[in-house]
C-alpha cells in the first residue's frame, strides 16, 4: 500500500517515477512523474506531478502537487480552477499544491489509472 503501490502502478502504465522521502508532515513521501497536459489552456506542456497518499489505494491523494507552478497562488475564492492553489515547499520549492479532492473515489476502481483520468479533468479550463 501507499507509495510503493503508486510507484508500481505508475510504472506499469509506462511512467518513470521519482520518490521523495517522507517527512513528519508528509508520511509516505511523494511519488512524482512527468505528465503532458492533454488539453485546455496548458495543452502540450510537460509538467511534473507529485502525489502523496500514504494510505493508497484506500485513500486517494488529496490533490496533486504541480511543477512548474502554472496558476497564481490563491488559497480561497471563487470556484476552481483558480482557488485552492497553495504554495508548498515539498517535495521541493518548485511545486504548488492544487486542492482538488477526487470525489467518488470509493465508487471508482481505486487505481492510479483512475486517478490519472481524474487528473485530466483538472486542466479543462
Amino acid at each position: 500500500m501507499g507509495t510503493p503501490e503508486i510507484v508500481r502502478q505508475l510504472e506499469e502504465l509506462g511512467y518513470q517515477t521519482t520518490v521523495y522521502p517522507e517527512n513528519p508532515n508528509y508520511p509516505g513521501g511523494f511519488v512524482s512523474f512527468k505528465y503532458t497536459v492533454p488539453h485546455g489552456r496548458f495543452i502540450g506542456q510537460e509538467i511534473e506531478v507529485a502525489l502523496n497518499a500514504p494510505q493508497f489505494p484506500l485513500v486517494p491523494p488529496s490533490g496533486p502537487y504541480i511543477s512548474p507552478q502554472l496558476l497564481p497562488i490563491k488559497t480561497f475564492g471563487p470556484l476552481p480552477p483558480f482557488d485552492g492553489i497553495h504554495a508548498r515547499m515539498v517535495p521541493n520549492d518548485n511545486f504548488q499544491y492544487w486542492s482538488r479532492p477526487f470525489h467518488g473515489w470509493n465508487e471508482s476502481e481505486k487505481t492510479v489509472k483512475e486517478y490519472i483520468c481524474f487528473l485530466r479533468t483538472l486542466f479543462d479550463f
